[in-house]
């Protein structure tokens, strides 16, 4: 019975520590790729049309998405992912995507804002790179709500406190800046006046990280009571 109790103690104990994963699942291993569609129109006054694919992305701890395993200590999303730390609820689906077959890309000099207007309290979006120089950057804050765009590709990682339903809007307008990169957090921009808007409103679930010592106990219970049978 002692040798059955230790080894439920070690696999409990080790769930988490099996790997050191240098970077997030992709939105590929996450269940597939949600594109958020945009549509820019640059006529007459301008127009945005924004249309998100089928389906709402499930936010999960890392010992769900790649159980067993933990990420690289050091490296910059360790801190808010890390079962060891906060480890926050994630996920990198929703992907903004320019519809370039429907599209007018913006005038020289200018950019797509991008702009949270709201969201439920605990969401966040954050700015990822696998690459060096890794990053994971808070975006959307306070003081500069919005990112600028350059229309590619660009998978933010979402990321909750809590398991339940979370929503987030979002703005997109012609800036009267260019992105410094293909997403662009730092510069300061202003909307085009003259050039419509668009919104969207993104839809997450999010489910929480597995009770391991509730498995734990269970099992302790169960061996307790064969010890008694005995």
């Amino acid at each position: 019975m002692k040798k059955i109790l230790l080894l439920s103690i070690m696999f409990a104990a080790g769930v988490t520590h099996a790997a050191n994963l240098t970077k997030l699942p992709t939105p590929v291993e996450q269940g597939g790729m949600i594109h958020v569609n945009v549509v820019f129109q640059d006529i007459l006054s301008g127009t945005f049309i924004i249309t998100p694919d089928a389906g709402t992305p499930t936010l999960k701890p890392i010992t769900l998405w790649s159980p067993g395993d933990n990420f690289l200590p050091g490296d910059p999303w360790y801190t808010a992912l890390s079962p060891d730390e906060q480890g926050l609820l994630f996920n990198s689906q929703y992907g903004f995507l320019i519809d370039s077959d429907a599209s007018d890309f913006p005038p020289s000099g200018n950019s797509i804002g991008i702009r949270m207007l709201s969201a439920t309290p605990g969401l966040e979006a954050n700015f990822y790179r696998s690459s060096e120089p890794k990053a994971f950057t808070a975006i959307f804050e306070p003081s500069h709500d919005y990112v600028l765009w350059n229309g590619n590709m660009w998978h933010p990682v979402f990321t909750a406190n809590a398991p339940g339903n979370y929503e987030a809007t979002f703005e997109f307008f012609l800036a009267d800046a260019a992105a410094g990169s293909a997403v662009d957090f730092t510069t300061q921009a202003s909307p085009v006046p003259g050039y419509s808007t668009g919104t969207v409103t993104l839809y997450f679930t999010a489910i929480p990280e597995p009770a391991v010592s509730v498995l734990l106990v269970a099992g302790l219970g169960t061996l307790l009571w064969r010890g008694r049978r005995r």
